[in-house]
């Protein structure tokens, strides 16, 4: 008797309901893959433009020129430590190669915070009475990292310069 039990429990393996279990999921995972490659070969519209090649020899080029622009000068961030909620003054030092004053039109000055986007923002920046020096007051609502980005415009050149800052409670 007990084998006649043994064999039906062997012979019904496929009715477990483990077996059954992962037979539908692989069916599902199957099912929704081939649906997925059916959509993107139906709707999607690609990422390869015709001119490829020459909008990419374009952006090198304009990177190139980019970065020989901002060679041109030496800059450097100068402030103190920045705490949460109160102002803070950022000032910026320019100079060309030989220490000479540079011929600014615009300078801005943009402060991104990496972990929330909607907090951005920018300041115009002005000259100072010391030579070569903008600044501009600021005061950070959120505490942590910041980026800071100088945008400056040169002889009808833009130049940018950045540098991260922390702060503090």
């Amino acid at each position: 008797m007990n084998t006649e039990k043994e064999d039906t429990k062997k012979k019904n393996w496929y009715k477990s309901p483990w077996v059954i279990g992962w037979l539908l999921l692989v069916a599902t995972v199957l099912g929704v893959n081939f649906y997925m490659i059916m959509q993107s070969m139906n709707e999607f519209p690609g990422l390869v433009v015709d001119d490829f090649y020459e909008r990419g020899q374009d952006y090198e080029e304009n990177i190139h020129k980019k970065l020989d622009n901002n060679n041109l000068w030496k800059t450097s961030f100068d402030y103190q430590q920045i705490h949460l909620n109160q102002p803070a003054d950022i000032r910026f030092v320019i100079t060309d190669q030989q220490g000479n004053t540079a011929n600014i039109e615009k300078m801005t000055l943009y402060l991104y915070r990496p972990a929330n986007a909607k907090k951005d923002f920018s300041l115009p920046m002005n000259a100072t009475e010391k030579n070569n020096t903008w600044h501009t007051s600021v005061s950070f609502d959120s505490k942590g990292k910041w980026d800071m980005l100088v945008s400056v415009i040169i002889d009808g050149k833009e130049a940018n310069y950045g540098e991260s800052i922390f702060v503090n409670d």
